[in-house]
C-alpha cells in the first residue's frame, strides 16, 4: 500500500475519533503507520500493536540497549475501524497516559509534546518511538487533519482539508462500491457492496459535520 493511500484510508477514522475523544489525529495516524508499516504489517487488523489475546507473531523490542525478536500475543479486529476506535479506548483505560500529560499536550494540539508523552508512558520500547512519530507527522503534514478550535469551543476540522479527503478518497471510493454493487451477481456480494458503500458515505458526511460543511 503507498503511504498516501493509507493516510486517506485511516484519516477520516483518525477525525472522527479525535472528535469523540480529543486524541490527535495526526498521532493515531503516525502510530498507526509506524506499528504496522503503512498497513503492510497489520495481522488481525491490529494497527497499533496492541497486546492481548487472539493472535501471535513475531515482533521486535528494545531491551537492555539491543534490538531483540520475541514472540507476543496481540488483539484481533474484525476491521481498521475497530482498531482505531480500540487504540483510543486503550490510551484512554491506562491512566499511565493520563498521568503523562498526553490528552493535555492533544488538546493544545501540540503533536511533538504528546508524542514525547506516549514515549514516556511506554507506549513503545523503542527510544527513539517520539521522534519517528514526529517525523511522520511533519513529512506527511499530518497536523492538517488535526481539529483546530473555534470560537464556540466546538472542535471543527479545516474545511479545505475536509474537501480533499472527501474528493480524493471517499467520493471515487464510493462510486467504485457503488458500480460494484450495481455489478453483483448474488444477494450476498450485492449486500456486502452495500455495506462498503454506506460505509464510504458516512465517511464523507462526518467529515462535512466535522468541518461545518453541509451534509449531501
Amino acid at each position: 500500500m503507498k503511504v498516501q493511500d493509507f493516510i486517506n484510508i485511516l484519516a477520516p477514522m483518525a477525525v472522527s475519533e479525535q472528535r469523540r475523544t480529543g486524541i490527535l489525529a495526526s498521532i493515531t495516524i503516525a502510530q498507526g503507520a509506524i506499528e504496522s508499516g503503512w498497513g503492510a504489517a497489520a495481522p488481525g487488523n491490529n494497527l497499533f500493536g496492541i497486546k492481548g489475546s487472539g493472535q501471535e507473531f513475531v515482533t521486535t523490542e528494545y531491551t537492555n540497549g539491543h534490538f531483540v525478536k520475541i514472540i507476543g500475543g496481540f488483539r484481533t479486529y474484525d476491521t481498521w475501524e475497530g482498531s482505531v476506535i480500540d487504540h483510543s479506548e486503550f490510551l484512554i483505560a491506562n491512566s499511565r497516559y493520563k498521568a503523562s500529560g498526553f490528552f493535555e499536550r492533544c488538546k493544545e494540539l501540540d503533536y511533538i509534546g504528546a508524542a514525547g508523552c506516549l514515549q514516556n508512558a511506554g507506549y513503545a520500547t523503542d527510544p527513539k518511538y517520539a521522534v519517528k512519530l514526529i517525523q511522520i507527522i511533519q513529512a506527511n503534514r499530518l497536523d492538517n487533519y488535526d481539529i483546530l478550535e473555534v470560537e464556540d469551543d466546538m472542535p471543527k476540522l479545516d474545511p479545505g482539508v475536509a474537501l480533499t479527503m472527501i474528493n480524493t478518497f471517499l467520493k471515487p471510493s464510493w462510486a467504485a462500491a457503488d458500480a460494484q454493487l450495481k455489478a453483483a451477481q448474488d444477494s450476498n456480494k450485492a449486500a456486502a457492496w452495500k455495506e462498503q458503500r454506506d460505509y464510504y458515505a458516512w465517511l464523507a458526511n462526518s467529515l462535512r459535520d466535522a468541518s461545518g460543511l453541509p451534509r449531501e
